[in-house]
């Protein structure tokens, strides 16, 4: 794998930006496909756009599959690219029986014919992202780790998640919207006014059900939890982090890439804990320039 080197400021994964950006017009136009899958008693909402080695991208807690936005078109251009609604998420159904989010995602994949994958999971969808390479080691192809804590969730985010919870129930959902972008952490910077404009409505849709939700014991999770298991993955792995989230969050970040054999890891400027909204440009360069080394696909094929 080539190293990652630092150029004019930006750490480099050796593509050409220029390259990226001429085949940029590959899918122009192009239109998601949409639909609902059976996924083990439930309904799953997915969007699948492009063509070539699959890329699933797997949202956090209190989000949907649009928090993906800025990355979704941008990577289908190289990609075939699936994004989706977890379970009790955007269009996915709340769960009515113990389910697991692994099991979901690879009955996902098994509907949309995937047999090899790469995952880019951000937060609790790291998590879902380790539980399915765990389970099937022989579908994932790279990893990709986005301020994911894998269950070790600083203190300060559950306090935040409480408070929230208390206004809801005190003054409502607006304000309680309005608490949680105030997090100096988990919400977009003050200074990122599209992606807070953004992340308003996909709260507002989905946050209520997130909290009430969140201690379910419906949701089956693996026992051990998956960073005790990190010695047990084999695969090309980034770690990104935003450089203003939590130092816990932070550090749980260095421990993954101890933890993780190979793996790279890159702190993204002026981002919290959702870098890929902060900060979108940089955030889809790093991506695609770590799977484009990682698949071993030349210029001439990205």
């Amino acid at each position: 794998m080539k190293e990652i080197r630092p150029v004019g400021g930006k750490l480099i994964f050796g593509v050409s930006f220029w390259m990226v950006l001429l085949l940029s017009l590959h899918t122009f136009g192009q239109r998601a496909t949409t639909g609902t899958a059976d996924i083990d008693g439930g309904k799953l909402y997915y969007e699948v756009m492009g063509e070539g080695p699959a890329l699933v991208l797997i949202h956090g807690g209190g989000v949907d599959r649009r928090m993906w936005d800025d990355q979704f078109q941008v990577f289908a251009k190289h990609y075939k690219v699936i994004r989706y609604d977890v379970r009790g998420a955007g269009g996915s159904e709340y769960p009515k029986k113990p389910y697991s989010h692994s099991r979901d995602l690879y009955g996902l994949l098994r509907f949309l014919k995937v047999e090899k994958t790469s995952l880019v999971g951000l937060s609790r969808g790291g998590r879902i992202s380790i539980s399915l390479i765990l389970e099937h080691p022989e579908m994932v192809e790279t990893l990709i780790l986005v301020s994911s804590n894998l269950g070790r969730l600083p203190q300060a985010y559950r306090e935040r998640f409480s408070q929230v919870l208390t206004t809801i129930h005190q003054e409502g959902l607006v304000p309680a919207v309005e608490v949680f972008l105030d997090d100096p952490f988990l919400a977009p910077g003050q200074k990122h006014l599209r992606a807070r404009r953004q992340m308003r409505e996909i709260l507002t849709d989905n946050l209520p059900l997130f909290l009430f939700s969140r201690d379910s014991k419906l949701d089956q999770r693996l026992d051990p939890p998956v960073h005790q298991r990190l010695d047990e993955l084999n695969l090309p792995t980034l770690i990104l982090s935003g450089d203003q989230d939590h130092q816990l969050a932070r550090a749980n970040a260095d421990a993954w890439k101890a933890g993780i054999s190979g793996a790279q890891k890159v702190v993204i400027p002026d981002a919290a804990h959702l870098a890929n909204m902060d900060q979108p440009e940089r955030f889809n360069q790093v991506v695609l320039d770590f799977l484009a080394v990682s698949l071993d696909i030349s210029a001439s094929q990205h």
